[in-house]
């Protein structure tokens, strides 16, 4: 009975965990677009008034700007586990504690959201019988030699 508590309850935990994956996607993506288009126009702006930056940070800022662009433009082509993938590859820690902040979690009703769901529940059933498997074989081998002293 425990053990069918242990599931169903890790089950459900990789199921949301994994079903709102897809939603941080998307407003990582919303975060990569507005770092594109606020770094495109700090170096617009920048270049209409020379000695504004120094040329060295006008040129990081560009090369930022330009990053911002095509981490925007890969997730956004990408879809189902190809667009999880894009996103590891195009991963900013600053731009992921930013939308984390502001995250709203939101199940998505597409195909993308129920292979996640399924993904997830079935990643929870795999920790739950990982975490049960020294308790199963100390259960099994009282069992099979008596009680160990």
């Amino acid at each position: 009975m425990l053990k069918s508590l242990l599931d169903g309850l890790l089950a459900a935990a990789g199921a949301l965990a994994f079903s709102v994956l897809p939603s941080f996607v998307q407003q990582y993506l919303a975060g990569l677009a507005t770092c594109r288009s606020e770094l495109l126009r700090i170096v617009t702006d920048a270049r209409i008034q020379p000695g504004a930056m120094s040329p060295e940070f006008l040129a990081h800022t560009d090369a930022r700007g330009q990053w911002c662009a095509t981490a925007a433009q890969a997730i956004d082509q990408s879809e189902g586990f190809a667009r999880i993938f894009a996103f590891g590859r195009h991963f900013d820690p600053e731009i992921a504690r930013t939308t984390l902040g502001i995250f709203r979690p939101a199940v998505q009703l597409t195909f993308d959201g129920l292979y996640f769901f399924l993904a997830g529940v079935i990643l929870g059933l795999i920790v739950s019988n990982l975490l049960a498997a020294p308790f199963r074989y100390i259960s099994n081998r009282r069992y099979r030699y008596g009680r160990m002293p």
